[in-house]
Parts: structure tokens; sequence; C-alpha cells
């Protein structure tokens, strides 16, 4: 048998990047990365136990879970103080945090100033 036979097939490999699995498991992190639910929560949702989720996690977003999703709220956080109508502590409870005082001090870590200085 040459090298050829052995190794997997162009269509193998292009299955293999597209596993259900990988995209349901994307599907569930966009649909609650807004949400204010646990890590372990967010874990049963993709039926993983919390220390595979987060090994899962790492290897598909090439950052830990709170990292991620910290950031992420965050970048929404930025568009929607950018509408003057909108108050910050409504931004900040749209976004999943469950307290102002915790938004303004992940923003201030974030961007260098509070959200009202930023507005």
């Amino acid at each position: 048998m040459s090298k050829m036979q052995k190794a997997p097939s162009h269509l193998d490999f292009l299955a293999a990047m597209f596993k259900p699995n990988a995209t349901e498991f994307k599907r569930t992190i966009q649909q609650n990365q807004y949400s204010s639910l646990s890590l372990e929560q967010l874990a049963a949702l993709c039926h993983l136990s919390l220390s595979s989720f987060k090994r899962k996690f790492n290897e598909t977003y090439g950052e830990s879970p709170k990292k991620y999703l910290n950031r992420m709220k965050l970048e929404k956080a930025v568009s929607l103080l950018r509408k003057p109508k909108s108050r910050i502590s409504e931004v900040a409870f749209e976004v999943g945090f469950e307290s102002l005082a915790t938004f303004n001090r992940s923003f201030k870590q974030q961007y260098g100033k509070s959200p009202t200085d930023y507005r």
C-alpha cells in the first residue's frame, strides 16, 4: 500500500472540519453568550462536564470561556453605548451583566475608561 492510500481523502478532511458536534457547540455558545448563565450551566447545555467544556472551548475559541464571553459582552456594549438614548444600566443588563458595578469594572479594565467616559 502506498502512503496516499493510507492518507485520509479530501472529503474525509472536509467532513472532519464540519462535524455537527462542533457546529452545535458553537451555536449553543453564540445563542447564550449574552445570557447570565454560569459556565456550569453552559457546559450542561453542551452536554459536557465543566472540565471537558473548558477544554473544548479553549480548543475552539483559543481562549478561556470567561475571557471570551466577557469580551463578547463588552464588544456588544460598546455598540449599544453609541446609541445616545440607551441608559448605561440598560446596556449592562442587556449584554448579560448581573450588576452595574461588575459591568463598570469590566468595561474600565477592557477599555481604560468607564462606560460614561467612553460615551
